[in-house]
């Protein structure tokens, strides 16, 4: 049932996921690593990875499991369980790391803590940077942008980790700051998945198949 609870929120709560791939994911697995600033990370960690129809896992901290056990079925592995993360990587899967560890607000990057870093390196798997932001622009519901970067090697280190998720988040940032038709999509991005339309753009829906 969880898969299917995800996929209808995003397309009922959201306005839409946009995005861009700056590089080629990788063909196995990999560690990815991404910004942790919004409710729906978790959400759009499931979405990517079944875009890519990639195994999903993601690290998950134990108060959190034990709260919502039933998130071990959809890929969660406990953040104290290191041989479990570094067998899901080699097998295949996406393995989505908040190396920030906690949510946090929208803004800049929080130090990356050395987590995701000793996964790959000890799975011997790239790690693939991606920033997000969730945004209420001019439409009635928020809007989702991806960046996805080039692989990283498998001993990258947590600062170079860092240094290409703020790169991406920078670049986004910029974007959004730049638009100048806020209810318009941001120029350049791909819609990667469809959402709920605003009120307004119902209206204009209605009034074209009035004649108005």
């Amino acid at each position: 049932m969880l898969p299917m609870v995800i996929e209808r929120s995003l397309r009922r709560d959201l306005a839409g996921v946009w995005g861009i791939c700056e590089g080629a994911a990788p063909l196995s697995g990999c560690v990815v690593v991404a910004n942790h600033h919004s409710w729906w990370d978790g959400y759009l960690a499931w979405f990517l990875a079944r875009r890519e129809r990639r195994r999903f896992g993601v690290l998950v901290d134990p108060a959190t499991l034990r709260r919502y056990p039933f998130f071990e079925r959809v890929g969660a592995v406990d953040t104290t369980a290191l041989r479990s993360a570094v067998r899901a990587a080699r097998s295949g899967a996406w393995l989505f790391v908040f190396p920030e560890g906690r949510l946090g607000p929208a803004g800049a990057l929080a130090p990356f803590a050395p987590g995701a870093a000793t996964i790959a390196r000890l799975s011997d798997v790239r790690a693939l940077p991606i920033a997000w932001r969730v945004v209420v622009r001019g439409g009635q519901y928020p809007e989702v942008y991806v960046r996805q970067g080039d692989a990283l090697p498998p001993n990258a280190g947590p600062e170079g980790q860092r240094e290409a998720v703020a790169g991406l988040l920078a670049r986004i940032d910029a974007d959004i700051a730049a638009a100048s038709e806020p209810e318009l999509p941001l120029p350049g991005y791909v819609l990667w998945n469809a959402g709920r339309r605003s009120t307004q753009e119902r209206v204009q829906g209605w009034r074209r198949w009035w004649g108005g």
